[in-house]
């Protein structure tokens, strides 16, 4: 019974940290991939492609304004198979029961991942949408304003939701009481950045032209810096070496 219950945590430590790894690499693998892929012309390639029943592929920019316009990019296929990955881990993922005694009881594991991974799902079926012409396009189409909006608004509800998952879930313990240690610290910096970076989006939005930030990408690095703190969470949760070995280490700091 024992090593039962040993292989049960085991595997969900391993969950928690795929969820986290996919977090952390899908932006860096989208522009790394698209580079490549621009670099050595693949698409263009007649051992990769038959000329004859392809157009000629026009590699734009390999760094993109935003990390869901890799969609339309050669980086689509592993921008789709990650999220969908993640949406995948997170539907399986149960977490703990709800317990009456619980501070937020209602709010549960199981609640806010599978409502994160309907929104991840959603982010894939309502492609972004954009207002210049996307010259390296691999599909025959760019979704309307319509689309890139419901887009946008389960791109926020997903890391919303992952915002609450550091803040109060990965926090909860026994009681009305929440994590405050080191490691709920973290978590509470994770779910509060993630927080600050959609304000900020909002603010772009509102108020300026995403080309004039940061030469454009200025969402993509917001971006960045979300799924950085979505990522860090997750693979504290899964007891993953290397930030098991860092939160020591800061706890060693802080406690002198």
């Amino acid at each position: 019974m024992a090593a039962q219950k040993d292989d049960f945590l085991i595997s969900y430590l391993t969950l928690r940290r795929l969820i986290g790894y996919l977090g952390v690499l899908l932006p860096f693998l989208c522009w790394s991939v698209n580079a490549l892929f621009n670099h050595i012309n693949l698409l263009n390639n007649p051992l990769f492609v038959d000329e004859s029943q392809s157009a000629v592929y026009i590699a734009g920019a390999d760094l993109k304004s935003s990390i869901s316009r890799f969609y339309y990019t050669t980086a689509g296929p592993l921008f789709i198979g990650v999220m969908t990955t993640v949406a995948i881990f997170l539907f399986c993922y149960k977490g703990y029961r709800e317990r009456e005694e619980d501070r937020f009881s209602w709010l549960t594991d199981k609640l806010v991942t599978t409502f994160a991974a309907c929104c991840a799902l959603g982010i894939v079926v309502f492609p972004t949408g954009s207002t210049d012409r996307i010259t390296d396009n691999l599909y025959i189409f760019v979704t309307s304003e319509l689309v890139g909006k419901i887009h946008l608004g389960f791109a926020a509800a997903f890391f919303f939701s992952m915002a609450l998952m550091s803040i109060i879930n990965f926090r909860r313990q026994p009681g009305k009481q929440l994590l405050k240690n080191v490691e709920g610290r973290l978590y509470l910096v994770c779910g509060w950045g993630i927080i600050v970076c959609l304000l900020l989006l909002l603010i772009k939005m509102v108020f300026a032209d995403d080309k004039v930030w940061l030469w454009g990408h200025f969402v993509y690095i917001l971006e960045v810096f979300m799924l950085l703190f979505f990522g860090i969470s997750w693979l504290v949760k899964g007891k993953n070496i290397v930030t098991g070995f860092l939160l020591r280490k800061i706890d060693a700091v802080t406690s002198n």
